[in-house]
């Protein structure tokens, strides 16, 4: 893992001091959680939701086959509040989802809480700002293990919360970036879980200090296809450099029409108080979406 570090450190700063060298000043990010509002003093809000599904069924088909069905839902809110070089966001994302293969039970195959604050102190030059965030991530339902006994997580089991203070970089339009000390709490409702999440036998609460840096990166790449990347690390001060936990996102949307849309979703995460694997996520999905605004 210590390449996989590496690589992931090296990549943060070329971008970083890449994107330093431009001396304009430039558009806002148009789509983050934060971006510049036409008038001070108002909330901005929107709300997204979608349902996607899919179902296959096999008889007697020479070629072989296997019966599946998958569901899944997600939502995102959005508010927003500017006044003058003052700024709160607030970004709440939900999703859920089953599938079911053969006439097996139906299995937990998407499981999302993620719950995000942003406050914003902009400088004359706007792409500078001071920025705090505080972010809670969590679970709706019970996961297993593949044998379908072993509880691997459930609501609160774990419940990460993280408060950041920094300062914040957006050279264009497209890319944010945001260096700061951050604190961890983790929350483990479930003891019987605790060891599994980096805590000792029956404890339920874990606090870390560090610093974090967090890439965000969202651009139209084709026509009615839109790219997200988004990285965000945690370097616990009482641990290695090479021990850095990190989230690594991408995600791509295209939208057929102004209901059906496709996405595809490639994550990397690692934390090694969980495990020593690198962690890895692909979801291909067509379904229904709609925004209210």
């Amino acid at each position: 893992m210590c390449r996989w570090h590496a690589i992931i450190i090296a990549v943060i700063f070329i971008l970083i001091g890449t994107q330093l060298s431009f001396a304009q000043k430039l558009p806002m990010p148009e789509d983050d959680l934060l971006t510049v509002s036409d008038e001070d003093g108002t909330w901005d809000f929107l709300f997204r939701s979608g349902f996607n599904g899919s179902q296959a069924y096999y008889r007697d088909w020479a070629q072989g086959g296997t019966d599946r069905i998958a569901i899944s839902a997600n939502t995102i809110f959005r508010g927003q509040y500017i006044d003058g070089p003052y700024q709160y966001g607030l970004r709440i994302d939900l999703r859920y989802g089953r599938t079911r293969q053969n006439r097996d039970a139906f299995r937990k195959s998407e499981d999302v809480i993620r719950i995000r604050n942003q406050f914003r102190r902009r400088f004359s030059d706007e792409r500078f700002s001071l920025t705090g965030n505080i972010n809670f991530e969590t679970q709706f339902d019970i996961g297993y293990e593949r044998d379908q006994e072993t509880v691997r997580s459930r609501f609160m089991a774990p419940g990460t919360l993280t408060e950041t203070a920094g300062l914040s970089y957006d050279p264009d339009r497209y890319l944010e970036t945001t260096v700061g000390i951050s604190l961890r709490q983790t929350f483990i409702r479930d003891t019987s879980l605790s060891e599994r999440y980096g805590l000792n036998e029956g404890d339920w609460f874990r606090n870390e200090a560090g610093f974090t840096i967090i890439l965000r990166y969202e651009r139209d790449i084709w026509e009615n296809v839109k790219y997200t990347g988004y990285l965000e690390t945690f370097s616990n001060l009482q641990k290695s450099m090479l021990n850095t936990d990190f989230v690594m996102t991408n995600e791509l949307v295209g939208r057929i029409n102004n209901y059906l849309t496709t996405n595809f979703e490639f994550a990397l995460q690692y934390n090694d108080d969980i495990t020593k694997a690198l962690q890895i996520k692909q979801i291909l999905s067509v379904g229904f979406s709609y925004t209210f605004m």
